[in-house]
Parts: C-alpha cells; sequence; structure tokens
C-alpha cells in the first residue's frame, strides 16, 4: 500500500488536490461577487484531482523497469514551463499572443501533428478562451499587446 502512495502519479493528484484546497478557503472567504469564477474554477480543479486521486489508487498504473523509465521523457515540465511563461508575457503581451503558442505546444504534445488540424484548434481554443473570458464572463482582458508598444 505504500508503495501504491509513493507513486508520482498519486503524489501529484494528491498535491494537485491539496494546493486546490488551501487555494478554494482563499477564495471562499474573499467577496461575493470577485471570487464567483475562482470558486468554480477551483471547485472543478478539486473534483478532477480528487477523481484522479480515487482512479490511481483504485487502478495503479504498471510498474515499468528502470531502463524504460530512463528513457520515457514526460512532457510535463516542458508544458508547465510554457504556461508559467504564458502566464507572466500576458501581462505585458496580452491574452492572444501568449496564449496562441502554448495552444499549439499543448495540441502537439498531445499527438495532433497534422497542419490543418494543429492550426485550426489553435485558433479555435486560443481564439474561444479570449472570447469566453470577454463576452461571456464579462472579465475583460486585453486581447493584444498592453506594454505601450504598440
Amino acid at each position: 500500500m505504500l508503495a501504491t502512495l509513493m507513486h508520482p502519479r498519486v503524489l501529484t493528484a494528491l498535491a494537485l488536490l491539496v494546493a486546490g484546497a488551501g487555494l478554494s478557503i482563499t477564495a471562499w472567504q474573499g467577496p461575493e461577487s470577485a471570487m464567483l469564477v475562482p470558486r468554480i474554477v477551483l471547485t472543478i480543479w478539486c473534483v478532477m484531482a480528487l477523481a484522479i486521486l480515487i482512479g490511481e489508487l483504485i487502478h495503479p498504473a504498471p510498474r515499468q523497469r528502470k531502463t524504460q523509465a530512463l528513457r520515457a521523457r514526460s512532457p510535463l515540465p516542458l508544458l508547465m514551463a510554457a504556461v508559467l511563461i504564458a502566464a507572466v508575457a500576458t501581462a505585458s503581451l496580452g491574452l492572444l499572443i501568449p496564449v496562441l503558442p502554448l495552444v499549439a505546444l499543448t495540441l502537439w504534445l498531445f499527438r495532433i501533428r497534422r497542419p490543418l488540424p494543429l492550426v485550426l484548434g489553435t485558433v479555435v481554443i486560443g481564439g474561444g478562451l479570449w472570447f469566453l473570458f470577454h463576452h461571456v464572463l464579462l472579465i475583460r482582458l486585453p486581447a493584444l499587446l498592453t506594454s505601450g508598444l504598440v
């Protein structure tokens, strides 16, 4: 049982659940109107982390041999770095410029390699995120450069 709990997938799901729960406590103590979207997002975050944790505990991943584990590289650190760079760049470049390469990289890592679906998915998802925040949720996000360069 302890070996199952020490598996990286279980530890990651547990860390996401703890982080989401901690952030949810902070979000539920804030003002009602300003914290509606973060409360919804953090609730979804916690439910997904709990589902992943339960799924990993019920059906643990098969053990890999050490030679296979050394050769297999996870794209997760690359994606995490790209999300961090896009989040920081959004403050000065607006939403669309950092999000479009991030969405393209994410689709590429999910093995969508044909040019038309990759470009179409990037434009629809990246533009759709801006449309969702700007017009549906009424959270005004800048579309393009906001640092005074243009």
